[in-house]
């Protein structure tokens, strides 16, 4: 394990003092009662409230048999009733899993089958569960009367760390989402020695992640267990003129976005981040033109590079951004470990590559999730054990390639399968050509990335035969439409980040002089596409990041 990492400063923050973080919040409520926890469209929750409200909330739960172990759905929008609800849940002993009223029905009757017919679904309005699961209802504005009525202490359960504390779902490459299991070790990880700089006590943060990825616990409970304040805020994602009013309004010290978000505030806003003390920012490569402007508008402020899949919680490395690190041939670096937590590059044949060397990415420690939720085989694919230093150590492969330097700083080269990063959201194009396949009609389909200038990838392009088609092998160029209208049958069956910006039919795939797939002609063909369907708005468009509704 490591030692926090070199951006945290010792004056900064409170420990959380307990690996479990329903405690490490609830601590407050006793030391600090009266401090704000939490902001929601002006209203001001403090620590005792909103403790008392969990514990409220924690006893309708025992009533509906919530006990440790369970996995509880919450169909909740971002409040400070989801917050207690949150909380009352691990205070049972139990796991949330916050899903997306937005979704398509199909896929919440997915995850919903996934979680193998939870005691009781949360929800706050008419939503009704499959029929046969209870349903508690929370109404908008109710965390004061729940606190208030305190109407009796619910038995008490004793997690322990390595309980699952939070569910969170992912794209998979089966073609349906996988859940990965968080335990509570893995949230508290970074905050129970020496938090991160602009954490705790007089700080105050946005939460702006959407609560069914890791980076909102990050958000909102690296806050509140820290005795920091997390301010609720509405909407998708932030805009410059949102952060302004925040650091105007509320005092805002600490912004967390993610890469694409924070390129396009130094394109349209830079003085945005004026009064803030601390940046953090991750999800894809972070561009040195604009790590570079950033830094010379705001000298003073601490700018941090963040690292880590959803598999290990959070980040797994941060470093702080430098001036010269923006000269770099090899980029901003993704730097050193965070606390409790192990990086390690290894070669094929799990041997750590020396300085410089090029390998798989594996990152072991208290961040790992347990697994992926009913899913044995492919947990033991992915979480594997290697040798580090003599000593067996379970740790997740990560599927990108990276290196370390001289100083054992953490550099990233690239993925080794198809997965793609696509505004802070992790895409696998596997599961978008298997929703294409259930498509009537559709014969076989490809996912190709979309880049912009900079390399990073700005959305996905799927190019797909009809059925039964005559298949000359021709031009793929010669087809310009979407006879059967896949897109917008694909906008009803996936989450709106993995629906392609282009869906196009071909007679055929072009093939290299090899006889595989030209996946670069497809790319020039997205471009050409794109371009003459949208040719004003395509540039912006692609600026502009879509909702966050996954993980990075």
């Amino acid at each position: 394990m490591t030692e926090p990492s070199r951006h945290l400063s010792p004056a900064t923050g409170s420990p959380t003092g307990s690996p479990l973080v329903h405690e490490a919040v609830s601590r407050h409520a006793t030391a600090t009662p009266a401090a704000t926890a939490l902001v929601h469209r002006g209203r001001r929750i403090d620590f005792r409230t909103l403790d008392a409200a969990a514990e409220s909330y924690a006893a309708a739960l025992d009533a509906h048999g919530v006990r440790r172990g369970h996995i509880v759905p919450l169909l909740l929008p971002r409040s400070p009733e989801l917050v207690a609800v949150q909380l009352a849940v691990l205070k049972r002993g139990a796991a949330y899993a916050s899903l997306d009223p937005r979704w398509p029905a199909s896929r919440l009757r997915d995850v919903l089958g996934m979680l193998g017919g939870p005691p009781v679904l949360v929800t706050e309005g008419a939503a009704s569960s499959d029929g046969t699961t209870p349903v508690l209802r929370t109404p908008p504005g109710d965390l004061l009367r729940a606190a208030a009525l305190r109407e009796r202490a619910a038995p008490p359960e004793r997690p322990v760390p390595s309980d699952p504390a939070a569910v969170i779902f992912t794209s998979g490459t089966t073609g349906r989402p996988k859940g990965v299991v968080l335990p509570h070790r893995a949230v508290t990880r970074m905050f129970r020695a020496v938090p991160p700089a602009g954490f705790g006590r007089g700080h105050v943060m946005p939460q702006a992640a959407p609560p069914w990825w890791d980076m909102y616990a990050y958000e909102l409970f690296g806050q509140l267990m820290t005795g920091g304040t997390s301010v609720l805020t509405d909407g998708d994602h932030l805009l410059p003129q949102t952060v302004r009013g925040l650091i105007e309004d509320e005092g805002l010290t600490t912004l967390r976005l993610t890469t694409t978000l924070f390129h396009l505030f130094i394109d349209e806003d830079p003085g945005s981040f004026t009064g803030l003390g601390h940046v953090y920012v991750g999800g894809e490569r972070m561009s040195p033109r604009h790590a570079r402007a950033f830094l010379t508008r705001h000298p003073g402020v601490t700018l941090v590079n963040g690292y880590g899949p959803a598999e290990s919680c959070m980040h797994a490395a941060s470093h702080r951004v430098l001036t010269e690190d923006c000269d770099r041939e090899d980029g901003i670096p993704l730097g050193t470990a965070v606390p409790f937590t192990s990086v390690a590059v290894l070669d094929p044949e799990g041997r750590p590559c020396a300085p410089g060397d090029p390998g798989e990415i594996h990152i072991s420690g208290e961040g790992l999730a347990l697994g992926y939720l009913g899913e044995p085989e492919l947990t033991a694919r992915a979480f594997v054990t290697v040798e580090i230093d003599g000593e067996p150590v379970r740790a997740y492969r990560t599927g990108d390639f990276g290196y370390r330097d001289e100083t054992g700083t953490l550099h990233f080269r690239g993925r080794t399968d198809r997965q793609l990063k696509i505004r802070g959201h992790r895409v696998e194009a596997a599961e978008i050509e298997t929703a294409a396949a259930s498509v009537a009609g559709v014969g076989r389909s490809v996912v190709v990335p979309m880049s912009a200038s900079d390399g990073s990838v700005t959305g996905t392009a799927l190019f797909y035969t009809l059925a039964g088609a005559d298949a000359r092998g021709g031009d793929a160029e010669s087809s310009e439409t979407d006879p059967l209208a896949l897109h917008d049958q694909l906008t009803a069956l996936l989450p709106e980040f993995l629906v392609p910006a282009v869906t196009c039919a071909v007679e055929d795939f072009p093939l290299t002089p090899n006889g595989k797939l030209d996946r670069a002609a497809l790319g020039g063909l997205a471009i050409r596409q794109r371009r003459r369907r949208r040719p004003r708005a395509a540039a912006s468009a692609d600026r502009r990041p879509a909702p966050e509704r996954s993980e990075p």
